[in-house]
């Protein structure tokens, strides 16, 4: 009987045998990223593997440039010439404006008809309902 401990968030839960994994990973009580601790190894697996499915994990890319020491010099020019660049806010920036295609309607156009509810009687029953503020 090979068991496994499940980490959560509050530790290591378990022991569980293989089948109570593989059960709960089929009805979706634990998920595939799910770390176990295999208790016959000592290592932890990612309940992936017990199933034996593959997670797809984005691939880093390779870094093509190669990072350069900026000299003390330009860094300070590229500092003070920024420096004496004025700000300016957003509200004062002038932003283009993307013309939006419109309709326009020729013609009468039907209002939908909506039916409201009668008005109440109330004066003859309590009269007291006309003076009495709204709670």
């Amino acid at each position: 009987m090979i068991g496994y401990k499940v980490l959560s968030k509050e530790g290591l839960k378990g022991p569980f045998k293989k089948s109570s994994i593989l059960k709960a990973i089929t009805s979706a009580m634990l998920p595939l990223q799910a770390r176990l601790l295999d208790l016959q190894t000592g290592r932890y697996i990612v309940a992936a593997e017990l199933v034996g499915e593959m997670i797809d994990t984005p691939v880093p890319e390779p870094r093509t440039t190669v990072p350069v020491k900026a000299d003390k010099q330009g860094a300070k020019e590229t500092l003070k010439q920024l420096a004496e660049k004025p700000l300016t806010l957003d509200e004062q920036t002038p932003v283009p404006v993307e013309e939006t295609p419109r309709v326009i309607l020729r013609g009468k156009i039907p209002l939908k008809q909506v039916k409201l509810p009668r008005p109440r009687k109330l004066a003859e029953r309590a009269p007291e309902e006309l003076t009495q503020p709204a709670a």
